[in-house]
């Protein structure tokens, strides 16, 4: 009997390094799986000079494309980048333009052809500078409101589109009468205009502001999957907004100064 209860008082003591060998063996099958990195959760590369150059030239290659979805990272790297670009091009652009340059051109023996192509050519691309970009921003701002979830056309062109409708019936309507003070027709043109201006100027400016600091959906939606809309380019985001604020305040306190000295 005393054998007995030995017998059985071991067994346990011989089952459990197999529990704990088998413990061991699944452990180490699912340890390599917990350590693979899937494509989405992998590092997102910081903000580099690269990373900014290639956003701003995504924003030029989607000039024309009103679909799909873009983030504030995208909007503000653009609008910062771009803005820098322009300065230093209407600067040049100025200079041309100015008595110090002919000054400087008669002095180097230009003949009066060549210095008045170069003024006409600086002429454009100041003018180019300030309108071509408006084509991309416009897209970008519609595209960010994809990314919020809403449409940019129901929020700002259709009052819009609805107040011109409204003002050419008005204008037509009084063309039409006889016997018609002109004065009263103008005077009730003048307050069509104006509230359509009033109208335009509210949706486009409440539109602007969503734009730029309200944080879209980070799930995709119906107009296609999110991006950049991660906590990382969140923060990047904010930190090009302060810069781009911080970049134009400077400028202009420079031109103020320059125009009153």
């Amino acid at each position: 009997m005393v054998k007995a209860s030995k017998e059985t008082a071991a067994k346990p003591a011989k089952k459990t390094p197999r529990t704990a060998t088998k413990t061991t063996k699944t452990r180490a099958k699912t340890a390599p799986a917990a350590t693979t990195i899937s494509p989405a959760a992998a590092p997102i590369a910081g903000l580099t000079a690269a990373n900014l150059i290639k956003t701003w030239f995504d924003g030029w290659k989607q000039t024309f494309n009103l679909k799909g979805r873009s983030s504030r990272f995208e909007l503000w790297a653009f609008l910062l980048l771009n803005s820098i670009l322009m300065v230093i091009i209407q600067l040049k652009c100025s200079y041309t333009m100015s008595d110090r340059f002919l000054r400087a051109a008669n002095q180097a023996g230009y003949s009066l052809t060549q210095i008045e192509n170069r003024i006409i050519i600086a002429e454009i691309v100041f003018y180019l500078t300030i309108f071509v970009p408006l084509f991309p921003i416009v897209s970008l701002v519609i595209r960010r409101m994809h990314d919020l979830g809403k449409l940019a056309w129901a929020n700002y062109f259709e009052p819009v589109f609805m107040s011109v409708v409204a003002m050419s019936l008005l204008f037509l309507t009084l063309l039409e009468l006889q016997k018609t003070d002109y004065e009263y027709i103008a005077i009730l043109l003048s307050v069509c205009f104006i509230t359509t201006l009033y109208g335009a100027g509210f949706y486009a400016l409440k539109t602007l502001i969503t734009a730029m600091f309200y944080r879209g959906e980070t799930t995709a939606n119906a107009y296609g999957a999110a991006r950049y809309n991660d906590d990382e380019h969140e923060t990047h985001a904010l930190n090009l907004s302060c810069l781009y604020f911080l970049f134009i305040l400077t400028i202009g306190i420079l031109y103020l100064a320059i125009a009153f000295v």
